[in-house]
């Protein structure tokens, strides 16, 4: 039976009407993924052309057998020289049953069907571009809605053309402990590409936050607010490494580049370099006269330093613990051991050395853990002083352990200038300007970094803290609460709140929120001061008491809050003192802290704040 069929498609055309449907339909989708990128389309305007070209193919058929139309299109039309031939191939037609070729004369019909579905999709694509739905209002994206309605005010609405995420390579090693390496790679592939000031790359958290999860290209470009999405792949094998890579437009779905490489783990580096180049090279980003950033920012040539500061990154992400805080310390001291100097290495050993200091260690032994990251920042700055990360780390470092804010500025500046697209960066520098009076350069950065890292909690939980710096409690407010969403168990983010609506006027809103917060330190501070501000002194004074026999010199900068808040102003500037001796890096708040209005007008205070600044 299908040996009969064939014929009997043939003689109406079918098969070239089919070829032409299929070529036609590539020219559409060709010039309209042209169009939607020039034109900056919603992605969805492609997919529905696509379907639509899918669903018509069958009906383009039963019209094209029905009409006979394409049967007419491409017969031989033999020349007018030769009329005894060309009437023989008349009667032979007749005879067979056919019905003829066009007449001479007659206008081939397939120029204007390609034309008319081109014409028709242009016009599709155009009316979607200025008079349909944008990118960012495309149907079922509530979680794009959800993301952009927390995002800042002046926040683009649609993803810029350069803007991009870099996801988790999969580790397909079988060996789960593997993942530092993979996540390690494709970080070092996110920094490279970050520290390029033409694009615009998702941060860390976000784009990780994907990871082992099964979630397709445009959900996760909407999430992120980018254009394009590069994942891939890791295979170790003892020193043999394979990566593969690909960069997706997430408008479309179609891949713009892909590579694999394989190489010995002692060219890890270079694969690094060529993933970074040939990304920005797919975007067209023009680099101008400086060479892409090293993968390896301040990093090293020796493969077992760079496998351990892996390990050791891999094991902050998740310290949870004092114990794995140390074996953190343990795995940059190795790294450093191998390669002296390592200045990313360097620079981490620092972090981990405040964020142990500031979570678990004893009051005597803060101040020894806190020279020793100061010792390590200096270094690491010392050895790369063009490494954004570096320079960022001194300034915290500075700030944290020396409570020398003036020596932080020149610092947290130039990792601006090396290195503004890191959010870790931005947020360190935002809620340092925020706190020292650079509320519109603080913002900005803030502001930045949420909309590099809309994920990533403690983003938002920075722009809270900066926005209460500035006195914005509404924003203060929306910011932390969106923290508290990406992550319910957030310390400090009901306090924050509390305080918020406490300068608001709303003394039970306070009230509710100081008992949600799970820190007992800031829990007994605020109940404190709310109780100070009603007028109850006896109870304010009773949990000042507990505060300072549970916490002692660790709170000494709150114990200042709730004695200017009851009005003991002499109390609240010689706990300040105090504070400034022993290093509480509560002091940061000094200049704009609310809680300290009614000491600012004392002399002492004026004198604190002048030597600190």
């Amino acid at each position: 039976m299908a040996s009969a069929l064939w014929p009997r498609l043939s003689e109406r055309g079918v098969p070239r009407a089919a070829a032409a449907y299929l070529v036609t339909s590539w020219l559409v989708l060709e010039v309209g993924h042209l169009l939607s990128l020039i034109l900056d389309m919603p992605h969805w305007a492609m997919r529905f052309v696509f379907w639509l070209l899918v669903v018509g193919f069958l009906p383009a058929m039963v019209l094209a057998s029905s009409s006979r139309l394409f049967a007419r299109i491409g017969e031989i039309d033999l020349p007018e020289t030769e009329p005894a031939s060309r009437s023989e191939h008349h009667l032979h037609e007749e005879g067979a049953g056919g019905h003829g070729h066009a007449k001479a004369g007659e206008v081939d019909p397939l120029p204007f069907i390609v034309g008319g579905l081109i014409l028709l999709a242009i016009l599709f694509l155009a009316a979607s571009r200025y008079f349909g739905v944008s990118a960012t209002e495309a149907p079922h994206g509530a979680a794009h809605a959800a993301s952009a309605a927390a995002a800042p005010a002046g926040a683009p609405a649609a993803p810029v053309h350069n803007s991009l995420a870099v996801l988790a390579f999969a580790n397909l090693s079988g060996d789960p402990k593997q993942d530092y390496f993979s996540d390690g790679l494709s970080e070092e592939v996110l920094d490279a590409l970050a520290h390029v000031r033409q694009l615009q790359v998702a941060a860390r958290t976000s784009s990780f936050s994907f990871k082992r999860r099964d979630v397709d290209v445009a959900t996760i470009a909407k999430q992120l607010g980018v254009a394009y999405v590069l994942d891939g792949s890791v295979r170790r094998d003892g020193n043999l490494v394979r990566v593969s890579a690909s960069l997706v437009d997430a408008r479309t779905g179609f891949k713009t580049w892909s590579e694999t490489y394989d190489r010995k783990l002692d060219d890890i580096f270079a694969v690094q370099q060529g993933i970074a180049a040939a990304v920005a090279q797919a975007l067209q980003v023009q680099l101008g006269a400086q060479a892409l950033p090293r993968a390896a920012s301040g990093g090293t040539s020796n493969t077992n330093a760079y496998d351990e500061y892996l390990r050791g990154r891999q094991l902050v992400d998740m310290s949870a613990s004092e114990a794995e805080w140390r074996q953190a310390l343990a795995r940059f001291d190795a790294a450093l051991a191998a390669d002296p100097n390592y200045a990313a290495a360097h620079a981490a050993r620092a972090r981990a050395l405040i964020g142990l200091a500031n979570a678990f260690l004893t009051a005597d032994k803060v101040r020894p853990a806190y020279e020793q990251a100061l010792a390590a920042a200096q270094r690491a700055a010392a050895l790369a002083p063009q490494s954004a990360d570096a320079q960022s780390t001194l300034a915290y470092s500075l700030v944290y352990t020396r409570l020398d804010f003036a020596a932080a500025a020149a610092p947290f500046q130039r990792s601006m200038e090396l290195g503004g697209g890191d959010a870790d960066i931005l947020i360190r520098y935002g809620l340092y300007a925020c706190r020292t009076g650079k509320a519109e350069p603080g913002l900005q950065a803030l502001r930045t970094a949420v909309g590099l890292d809309p994920l990533n909690p403690r983003a938002h939980k920075s722009l809270a803290l900066g926005l209460y710096a500035t006195h914005d409690y509404p924003g203060a407010i929306e910011a932390m609460r969106r923290a508290l969403s990406l992550s319910p168990k957030m310390s400090l983010a009901h306090s924050v709140i509390a305080d918020a609506l406490l300068m608001r006027g709303d003394a039970a809103g306070a009230q509710a929120e100081y008992r949600q917060e799970p820190l007992r330190w800031a829990q007994l501070t605020g109940l404190a001061i709310l109780s100070a501000r009603a007028g109850r002194k006896d109870e304010a004074k009773a949990a000042l008491d507990r505060l300072t026999s549970d916490f002692g010199d660790g709170n000494v900068y709150q114990q200042a809050e709730i004695r200017a808040q009851l009005g003991d102003v002499s109390g609240a500037v010689a706990a300040l003192r105090r504070a400034r001796e022993v290093g509480d890096v509560g002091l940061a708040y000094i200049w704009t802290d609310p809680l300290l209005d009614p000491a600012r007008g004392d002399e002492g205070f004026r004198d604190l704040v002048g030597r600190l600044a």
